[in-house]
């Protein structure tokens, strides 16, 4: 706004004369002349905060595809019995390349499908657990070991029925 055009707009306000006389000296004071430094400083930290965001993100969207990749669910034949389900753990945990083993129960499973996919009313129309034959091993694959490799190895055993990874079992596209 042209100061002419300013110093009419202030006097026209109704305000007592020293607050008028402050204003108009400050808006039409001179600004000293921005100095070329800070504002490529500026620019340097604003394109160093973009550069670490990006990189986490990244970094986060990695970690996330190798969890889901580096995590298998093994599941069994519907007919095994207890003694063979607790062999197939016993065999997991000796492999070669494995980090750890967890049993998950039926009615783990249930209750994690329910959650993740299921309203309460609709899930509460369930008498029975649906999953009562989905009980299955978490398996976790070392970073260092050959995941398919790994993977083949469960899969050969007796009475293993599926070896699938988080993508897999979830019904998601596998990046890899």
């Amino acid at each position: 706004m042209p100061e002419k055009e300013l110093t009419r707009q202030v006097k026209n306000i109704t305000m007592p004369p020293r607050m008028r006389d402050e204003l108009l000296t400050n808006c039409t004071r001179p600004r000293p002349a921005r100095s070329t430094l800070l504002m490529r400083s500026r620019l340097a930290a604003a394109a160093i905060a973009i550069a670490l965001l990006a990189g986490v993100s990244t970094t986060s969207y990695a970690a996330y595809n190798l969890y889901q990749v580096k995590n298998v669910d093994v599941f069994f034949e519907t007919d095994i019995s207890d003694k063979q389900l607790t062999t197939i753990g016993e065999k997991l945990d000796a492999m070669d390349g494995i980090y750890s083993v967890r049993y998950v129960c039926a009615d783990e499973a249930w209750h994690t499908f329910k959650q993740e996919y299921l309203d309460e009313s609709l899930a509460a129309q369930f008498t029975e657990n649906p999953l009562k034959d989905s009980a299955s091993y978490r398996v976790t694959i070392r970073l260092d070991a050959d995941t398919d490799d790994v993977r083949d190895r469960i899969s050969q055993l007796e009475g293993v029925r599926k070896v699938s990874n988080l993508y897999e079992s979830r019904g998601l596209q596998n990046s890899q």
